[in-house]
């Protein structure tokens, strides 16, 4: 009878062996897939593992892992969770948590994440003070995320959270005051330089921020000033608002009104969206523009792609503008080129009183550069040349010097 008992101990054995180096077998093989791209057919071995060894917590966090690099971040978060109830010790698991969440933009809940990970002893300190300071910057508390890498300074030779202490250190200020001085030189007989300038000062409260402005142009012989205000407003999700509004004072350079709204979504990884509009109103004709802009962060690059639909009485025009950036460590630092065709009305280049000038010909580039100055200031230089349409089929050259000078507080 035990000789009996053990040959079915012995049968019993062999076949869970077999199975689990077949399983193994399985798994290999979707790691394989996974990393060529084929997530799948990745995904359907993973589900076979699971079927018949349903408490493999590897596989599980492997299946999160792939779906998230698909971005069914949903369904990651699902095996996630299965995994976290099957083993709460495992590093790999709080590894692919805190990156899912921080993928799908969660921040809220990647902050819980790593406070959880704390409290199991994850080993990883670094991973976490760097994944809650990106949190508390895409949320706007700033405050918290300078004080938390304030209390772990040690990581501050970290290349990465050093980049995100400095950003959040100069958004950390609630206000900024600006100067802005442009002078244009148009190769035009009779034509004299042309003087822009504006100040304004921004201040926050909690996810709200406020820019009143006061602009100022001396063109062709005339002067003109304009009160002028932009607003944001910052939701929890990361979306944000932008409203603006004018108002004209001699009604001699700058339109009598003008106005813009705009909603920014973020998206997946690094890319953002925005669909809006802007108004213009001056002696008794109106101009409606519909805008929108897609951009992309690569490693130290930022992209931008920008088109205004213009609705005139006169005729209808299509304006675009292209932006690449490059950054250093600390993002206030970066070269900027600009590309446009046709007029842009969000561009201190163009004052003009009458809406019209938006349907006319222009081509222009431009080269700036932002510097960071001691320690909570900044200095952008631009210079930009334009071959633009200034009359019907009546062409001249424009050469623009700015400069741009903030001080947050």
């Amino acid at each position: 009878m035990k000789k009996v008992i053990v040959n079915i101990i012995f049968i019993i054995s062999a076949l869970q062996l077999s199975g689990q180096v077949n399983t193994d077998s399985i798994f290999n093989s979707a790691i394989l897939n996974a990393q060529s791209g084929k997530y799948e057919k990745a995904l359907n071995e993973a589900s076979a593992v699971l079927e018949i060894f349903p408490d493999r917590y590897d596989v599980m966090v492997f299946s999160a892992n792939v779906n998230a690099w698909k971005g069914d971040y949903t369904k990651a978060l699902t095996y996630i969770k299965k995994a976290y109830v099957l083993n709460k010790n495992n590093t790999e698991l709080y590894d692919s948590w805190l990156n899912i969440l921080l993928w799908s933009k969660n921040y809220q809940e990647l902050i819980k994440t790593a406070e959880l990970a704390e409290q199991n002893k994850y080993p990883n300190e670094y991973n976490l003070v760097l994944k809650k300071a990106i949190a508390y910057k895409s949320l706007a508390k700033y405050n918290e995320g300078v004080n938390l890498i304030e209390n772990h300074n040690i990581y501050l030779d970290s290349i990465k959270l050093k980049a995100v202490y400095n950003e959040m250190q100069m958004r950390n200020r609630n206000r900024a005051i600006s100067f802005y001085y442009s002078i244009d030189f148009i190769d035009q007989n009779g034509v004299k330089p042309q003087h822009l300038a504006y100040i304004d000062y921004a201040f926050k409260i909690g996810r709200h921020t406020l820019i009143p402005r006061l602009n100022f142009a001396n063109r062709f012989d005339k002067n003109d000033f304009q009160i002028e205000a932009d607003y944001y407003h910052l939701f929890k999700n990361g979306h944000y608002l932008y409203t603006n509004y004018g108002l004209g004072i001699n009604k001699e350079l700058f339109p009598e009104q003008k106005a813009g709204l705009e909603y920014y979504v973020p998206f997946l990884k690094s890319y953002e969206s925005s669909l809006g509009g802007r108004y213009f109103y001056s002696k008794n004709s109106e101009t409606f523009m519909l805008t929108g802009h897609i951009s992309k962060y690569y490693h130290n690059f930022w992209f931008s792609f920008r088109p205004f639909y213009v609705f005139n009485e006169t005729k209808n025009a299509l304006t675009t503008v292209f932006n690449t950036r490059y950054y250093s460590l600390n993002p206030i630092n970066y070269w900027g080129v600009e590309l446009t065709y046709g007029n842009s009305p969000d561009e201190r280049y163009l004052v003009a009183e009458s809406p019209d000038i938006y349907t006319l010909t222009n081509y222009r580039i431009k080269i700036e550069k932002n510097t960071a100055i001691f320690k909570y200031g900044e200095i952008k230089l631009s210079a930009s040349y334009a071959y633009e349409e200034y009359i019907n089929n009546e062409f001249r050259n424009r050469l623009r010097l700015e400069i741009l000078l903030k001080r947050k507080f």
